[in-house]
């Protein structure tokens, strides 16, 4: 799982609480009555033993926790209580668990002081999350403990990701003049086999949720390659002057990929993994407000895209049927600068610009309906969300 910045291809720009202790006598004296008068080994037992998830707004530490609860509609979320406005004031930046209820529950967090490293990735186990110190520096943390340990990669290498499904190695790319080298490291950062070797814009990688394939971008399209090193086939794309990148799968057997043709206005594309030709999900742009898309979901009957605005910033779209869109307005979020994270269901998670310029939140959106479900509403004089990773996100948000 790989974080979501704030970039976009390209353009790329990287960038009343109930404290946890209460929380937990309340949970164990109710689990201590309820032994005293049920079999130890009933199912109403083991119900009430399992820990509750925290409710919108309320934070707790590492050790409340439901571990095994974990899963789709749980984000990892890096927050900066840093003031936004210019000239910025440092402040704490803090790791969260955030539940689907948008309880939040601190696993680490840096003084203000200190630098933090940027939120890159969160192992499929659901045990680690990896930050990037420098292109090849990396920070790893077990998050049930908070233990933290370096891992150094070679000095030319950038770190992509951990590996699918547990994320037992780390993904890597070397970029050596016009060809990325992409190869699988140890948690030591020792090199334990080179992938491929591909003509190509820009290190752009993706792999399947099973983590036997990886699709990468080349020149001329994309490239399917086996986790055992070897390229399956080549995915021509016909038309892209500056290329293609992998977006996410769309599904088991297509890739969704972003395409810039000569125009600059980059557009959507599915490719089949099969080798058979690739179909336009998109029209190319020729006017406003959308110059080029660079996200898609769909989500019953409709298509909703990553649109990109004027001014470096992107907002949501519905395509109609001619190709045609309608901007999808966030209603509590006025900057209208909103990051589609990842779609679970009819909702879309959204890291939305809600005060100055820098400063972010996070929610739960349907486009279909605007019912919104606010996990983290920063205040709009701090920072707030920095990165976000979906529980197995299947997103390519690096490129």
């Amino acid at each position: 799982m790989i974080a979501r910045p704030n970039l976009r291809p390209g353009w790329f720009r990287r960038t009343a609480v109930i404290p946890a202790l209460t929380i937990g006598l309340l949970a164990a004296s109710s689990a201590t009555v309820l032994a005293a008068v049920r079999p130890a080994g009933s199912a109403a037992a083991r119900t009430a033993a399992a820990p509750a998830l925290l409710g919108a707004g309320q934070v707790g530490s590492r050790l409340a926790v439901p571990w095994k609860k974990v899963g789709p509609g749980w984000e990892l979320v890096q927050y900066s209580a840093s003031t936004a406005a210019e000239p910025s004031k440092a402040g704490p930046h803090t790791l969260y668990l955030v539940d689907p209820e948008g309880g939040r529950y601190k696993l680490y967090s840096w003084a203000a002081k200190k630098i933090a490293p940027g939120l890159l990735a969160w192992s499929g186990d659901k045990t680690r999350a990896l930050l990037g110190i420098s292109s090849n520096e990396l920070e790893q943390i077990t998050l049930a403990s908070g233990k933290t340990s370096i891992i150094s990669l070679p000095a030319s290498a950038q770190a992509i990701g951990y590996t699918r499904p547990d994320g037992t190695s780390l993904l890597a790319a070397t970029v050596t003049g016009p060809y990325v080298k992409v190869a699988r490291y140890t948690q030591q950062g020792v090199l334990e086999r080179q992938l491929a070797k591909v003509r190509s814009n820009g290190a752009a990688v993706i792999e399947s949720p099973d983590g036997t394939e990886l699709v990468i971008a080349t020149s001329a399209g994309l490239e399917l390659v086996s986790n055992a090193g070897h390229v399956i086939r080549s995915l021509p794309v016909h038309g892209p002057a500056f290329g293609c990148y992998p977006n996410r799968y769309w599904n088991s057997g297509t890739v969704l990929a972003v395409c810039t043709p000569s125009s600059a206005r980059p557009r959507l594309w599915l490719v089949p993994l099969s080798g058979r030709a690739p179909s336009a999900l998109t029209p190319p742009r020729t006017s406003g407000p959308d110059l080029g898309d660079i996200g898609g979901w769909k989500l019953g009957g409709g298509l909703y895209l990553q649109a990109l605005g004027g001014c470096g910033a992107v907002f949501i779209a519905r395509q109609h049927a001619n190709g045609s869109i309608s901007v999808v307005n966030v209603p509590g979020a006025p900057a209208d600068d909103n990051h589609i994270i990842s779609a679970l269901g009819s909702r879309l998670l959204v890291q939305a610009e809600t005060g100055c310029i820098g400063s972010n939140s996070l929610l739960w959106f349907n486009p279909a309906t605007h019912a919104e479900q606010w996990l983290i509403r920063t205040p709009h004089t701090v920072q707030g969300v920095q990165a976000v990773i979906p529980y197995y996100s299947r997103e390519n948000p690096n490129y």
